[in-house]
């Protein structure tokens, strides 16, 4: 990857997490990074294939992600709470997840792009699922459903309230059950 295109694809992540897919252009990216607006056309015909890219580079991210979490901590318990952080950490810099924001755009961005989501949500499921499973949670997979769900939103009210331990304060039931 160019490091040009590396720079477009962190700018337009931010301001994805920052301000939502729609609330932003590629004249706004462009200047915020410093180059023309046929940069960023080089690099990214329309916004839908921006949108993709992102997207699947938040899924490569969160799978290596994945596999340092299953292979640095010893339970479930531990690897569910360190993704609990990971997602606070967002409402420390003032951010959302990233493929939360574009789903709550879901009206508005293409096919390809709402493709890409629902991988990167069946992937997330599935390794949540899998750590309530090693948990011995009778029903692991609605219980991943409510995780996922209780995340998304309790890092939209801990930005809201302005209050990052939103976040651990509504997962901690999730996670002991």
């Amino acid at each position: 990857m160019t490091d040009t295109r590396a720079r477009i694809l962190d700018v337009a992540a931010y301001l994805t997490q920052t301000r939502g897919f729609n609330g932003f252009s590629y004249i706004d990216l462009a200047e915020e990074i410093g180059v023309k607006t046929s940069s960023i056309h080089y690099h990214f015909k329309v916004k839908a294939d921006l949108g993709l890219a992102l997207v699947e580079r938040t899924l490569e991210e969160h799978i290596v992600g994945f596999q340092n979490l299953d292979a640095g901590l010893q339970t479930p318990e531990q690897r569910l709470s360190a993704m609990v952080e990971f997602f606070q950490a967002y409402v420390e810099k003032d951010k959302f997840c990233l493929c939360g924001m574009l789903s709550a755009e879901l009206s508005s961005v293409s096919r390809d792009v709402k493709r890409s989501l629902k991988a990167y949500f069946r992937t997330l499921r599935t390794w949540i699922t899998t750590q309530f499973k090693e948990m011995g949670v009778s029903d692991p997979e609605d219980r991943a459903l409510s995780f996922i769900s209780a995340l998304e939103g309790a890092v939209l009210l801990a930005r809201l309230e302005d209050d990052p331990s939103v976040v651990a304060k509504a997962m901690k039931q999730i996670i002991k059950g």
